[in-house]
């Protein structure tokens, strides 16, 4: 996985959330978290470990500020229970976490600039 490709992935989820219905009851996170759950991304794991380690060397920030780091911290405040997974689940765990930090940023990012 390159840049582009990162970009063009995470630019079709963010239209894919055009395609729902939101209000209230089930809003842009909701639809987020449905489209990244079902994005192949998260569940093959070869795709996933290769969006893992693209954004692994690419987009890590040791001061907090990276992508990785990002992802790291959310799966990490989230508890989840790794004794009992394997290491391929784990880059699931990350490769979905990933789509899901990087399409909320890139959908609310439009938003502003829609309204603004």
């Amino acid at each position: 996985m390159n840049q582009n490709e990162f970009n063009s992935l995470i630019d079709s989820l963010v239209e894919s959330v055009k395609d729902y219905n939101l209000d209230d009851s089930f809003d842009h996170y909701n639809a987020i978290v449905e489209i990244c759950g079902n994005c192949n991304y998260s569940f093959e794991y070869y795709k996933a470990w290769q969006l893992v380690n693209f954004v692994r060397f690419e987009h890590f920030n040791t001061e907090g500020l990276g992508l990785f780091y990002e992802v790291e911290m959310e799966v990490e405040d989230n508890d989840y229970n790794t004794d009992d997974i394997s290491l391929d689940d784990y880059m699931l765990t990350f490769a979905f976490n990933i789509l899901k930090v990087a399409t909320l940023k890139k959908y609310e990012s439009q938003v502003k600039e829609e309204v603004a």
